[in-house]
């Protein structure tokens, strides 16, 4: 059998997932490459701890190189085309890669251009965003802070809600509670929609528990800096001291110029095998459309790329090596964490491709999921590194 190459765009959670897991299930002859615009991977659901200072960039952070321990090629690099045709990547200094197999999973670009003045508001999605807000926190005394989520889809769903509990929570341990408002914006009409109106309601609750204001079904359509001003679509307004914004989603541009998705869109695919309509590429993650009988999408978050990336490497490694059994099917299960303070954390998960639509719960919050969120980044960083 003729050597192939499988080469995986990306270096996030399915990225790195899928590229270990082909090594491991494939022989040597054939080679598998992680192409990505950096080297570093970061962990993203420690992105808030780093907002509160209670990590460091290095310590939730990894240089990809170290594949090259475990036998897996590493391409630096940012993809400027994918000729599906001759079935190639193309890369900014020139350099291309051949692939026999292809997993997409370059996740979501981040864009602001369409809320004028959001380009200038903090945020917690990207670990320097993090960083750079940890220092805007550690100077705060008092006003009004207002975390916004631009436009919907976004990934981590749980994100925005964990970071307005844990700057309640740091406040409260300053003891400036009373001098701080926290405002929590979304166009959503409930928070975390796609997991139901049970964990939606229970969600609100901790929310007003803790003085935080949560205004549902309220776009925003511009942000005036210079006096500190939302405004919104309905004509209202809100002033601010400090926005922390969930910033717009959109696919990778490469992704639509190579005709995997069609302007906007995500890349569609079968949601059980995750394959694309073209022969050999599959994609994963945030980048793709998965949707939810109850017309809802899968989640954005690392949890179902993770496990999109085991069913992809299995079903191409099975491909490579002949086997004649089924293909594994994805089965769309999945959790993520709600971090609340004071060493408590939540859990929301369940069953998204269940045949009624999603049975999901919310478990806690409680110390020990607190602990299993620690012990996961833990687990992490030393399992894929």
């Amino acid at each position: 059998m003729a050597a192939k190459t499988v080469v995986v765009l990306g270096g996030g959670v399915g990225g790195v997932v899928a590229a270990n897991r082909l090594r491991s299930l494939l022989d040597r002859e054939h080679r598998v490459v992680v192409v990505d615009r950096t080297i570093w991977h970061s962990y993203p659901p420690s992105f808030t701890w780093v907002m509160m200072g209670w990590r460091r960039p290095e310590q939730v952070s990894r240089d990809i190189r170290c594949l090259e321990r475990r036998g897996i090629d590493v391409e630096v690099g940012e993809v400027t085309a994918i000729d599906l045709s001759d079935r190639q990547v193309v890369l900014d200094d020139g350099r291309t890669i051949g692939w026999d197999f292809m997993v997409v999973a370059l996740g979501s670009d981040y864009a602001t251009e369409g809320i004028p003045g959001l380009e200038l508001a903090s945020t917690y999605y990207t670990l320097d965003g993090a960083e750079a807000l940890r220092e805007e926190v550690a100077k705060f005394k008092g006003g009004r802070i207002v975390i916004m989520v631009t436009s919907v889809p976004y990934k981590c769903p749980a994100a925005p809600y964990e970071g307005a509990l844990l700057l309640d929570y740091t406040f409260r341990r300053q003891r400036i509670r009373d001098e701080v408002e926290i405002q929590l914006v979304t166009p959503e009409p409930q928070p975390m929609p796609v997991a139901g109106s049970a964990v939606g309601a229970r969600a609100e609750a901790i929310l007003a528990e803790r003085g935080i204001d949560f205004r549902p079904r309220s776009q925003v359509k511009a942000v005036d800096r210079g006096g500190q001003i939302l405004q919104f679509g309905d004509g209202s307004q809100m002033p601010f001291d400090l926005l922390v914004a969930v910033p717009g989603h959109r696919p990778p541009k490469v992704v639509a110029e190579a005709g995997l998705a069609m302007g906007e869109e995500w890349v569609s695919v079968d949601r059980e095998t995750l394959a694309t309509a073209v022969e050999g590429v599959y994609a994963i993650g945030d980048v793709t459309h998965v949707p939810l009988v109850n017309g809802m999408q899968l989640p954005k978050a690392g949890v179902f790329a993770y496990g999109e990336a085991e069913t992809v490497a299995r079903n191409i490694s099975s491909k490579i090596e002949g086997s004649a059994g089924p293909e594994w099917a994805y089965g769309g299960d999945g959790a993520c964490f709600l971090e609340i303070g004071f060493g408590k954390a939540a859990q929301v998960g369940g069953r998204f491709f269940a045949r009624g639509g999603p049975q999901v719960a919310m478990r806690g919050p409680s110390r020990f999921r607190h602990w299993q969120k620690q012990g996961m980044e833990r687990w992490w960083l030393w399992r894929w590194f």
